[in-house]
């Protein structure tokens, strides 16, 4: 028998074929039963396992698809939130093996791992209970395309930013934003990580909907205007924010 809460989960899901739907929940079902296993010790047998194999191959099995009905439990969720958390980050999938290569596999860092990238939109009550996430992409680097390691600075400013993996902050940052206009009633607070410090999200920021506040672990030395009605008076952001840091670390 399924659990319960598989079936409320789930139960927007649609993959255009009503024995995928079933086997979507069966196996859902088992993951979650048994998260630290494998695929065949979490089905529990041959016959269960095969047909895992062949949903996961079935073309209409998307990653798109497959998250979809698990976004809009989430919407539920956050709909009964007064002030909710959108927190974005990226994950390592690394499928590195000793003898062989995973076909669709790209290099994580440099020659030694291969695997991709997953970045996450996941929300957060204000407690720090999850509510799901909103929005995911897989990112599978190269194998022909250079890091921006091999780069030097020049070269990394000319690239445009839609060529950049940084960019993926910026995408996700306006799928926050479209987050905060679908439920213009709930306060969000749109968290990142120090690699989104970039300009071509502060900017993105700035035009966000009203419900909406940004706080992002600084990188970069900003320049500050001190006073707007004063051109040319500047301070950087680490010499404005270390006296409010010292001020607060002595209450």
């Amino acid at each position: 028998m399924l659990a319960p809460w598989v079936i409320d989960e789930l139960k927007a899901a649609d993959l255009n074929d009503e024995r995928l739907n079933k086997r979507f929940f069966e196996l859902v079902d088992q993951l979650a039963k048994r998260p630290t296993a494998s695929i065949p010790a979490a089905c529990g047998g041959a016959a269960e396992t095969a047909a895992a194999y062949r949903w996961f191959d079935n073309e209409k099995v998307t990653f798109e698809k497959v998250l979809e009905s698990h976004i809009e439990s989430t919407r539920r969720r956050i709909a009964t939130q007064r002030k909710v958390m959108l927190v974005q980050d990226t994950t390592e999938v690394d499928v590195t093996r000793p003898e062989e290569q995973v076909e669709g596999a790209g290099p994580l860092d440099g020659d030694t791992r291969r695997g991709a990238l997953l970045h996450v939109l996941h929300a957060f009550a204000p407690d720090g209970v999850s509510l799901g996430t909103l929005h995911a992409m897989v990112l599978v680097r190269s194998d022909d395309k250079p890091l921006n390691a091999t780069l030097n600075r020049s070269e990394r400013h000319a690239i445009p930013i839609e060529d950049k993996e940084s960019y993926r902050w910026v995408q996700t940052l306006r799928q926050a934003q479209a987050e905060a206009q679908r439920q213009p009633d709930i306060e969000f607070v749109c968290i990142t990580d120090s690699e989104a410090d970039i300009y071509e999200l502060l900017v993105e920021a700035a035009g966000g909907p009203r419900n909406t506040h940004y706080l992002v672990r600084a990188c970069q030395e900003r320049a500050l205007l001190r006073d707007r009605t004063k051109q040319g008076s500047q301070a950087d952001l680490p010499a404005s924010l270390r006296p409010q840091l010292l001020a607060a670390s002595t209450m």
